[in-house]
C-alpha cells in the first residue's frame, strides 16, 4: 500500500499517478508482463518515454521488472508487471499527514 506520511508525499504520489500515460502503462501490464516495445506499441507512446516511465514506476514500487533472454533480437529483454497496490485518500488521510 502506498502510505504517504506528509502532505508533500501525498501530493507527489497523486501527481505521479495523475499522469494518464503512466496509468496506461500500468493498465497494459496488469494481466500479463510485457517488455518495453510491446508496451510502447500498445499504449502509443515512444519507447524511450515508456522506458523512463517504467524506471520511475519500478523505483516507486508499482512495477517489477525481470530480465530474460529471448530467442530473437533483442536477446536480453526486461519484462515488466504491475505490482498490487492500494491508495486511499480521504479526509482522515489529509488530517493525519503533517507538513514534516
Amino acid at each position: 500500500m502506498l502510505d504517504p506520511v506528509t502532505l508533500p508525499e501525498l501530493a507527489q504520489i497523486l501527481g505521479f499517478l495523475g499522469n494518464e500515460q503512466r496509468l496506461n502503462i500500468l493498465r497494459a501490464i496488469i494481466q500479463n508482463e510485457k517488455f518495453a516495445r510491446e508496451i510502447s506499441e500498445e499504449v502509443g507512446i515512444s519507447r524511450p518515454l515508456v522506458n523512463i516511465y517504467l524506471k520511475q514506476l519500478e523505483k516507486a514500487g508499482l512495477v517489477t521488472g525481470t530480465n530474460r533472454v529471448a530467442e530473437e533480437p533483442p536477446y536480453l529483454r526486461r519484462y515488466y508487471r504491475a505490482m498490487p497496490f492500494e491508495l486511499v485518500v480521504n479526509l482522515d488521510v489529509l488530517t493525519k499527514t503533517g507538513d514534516v
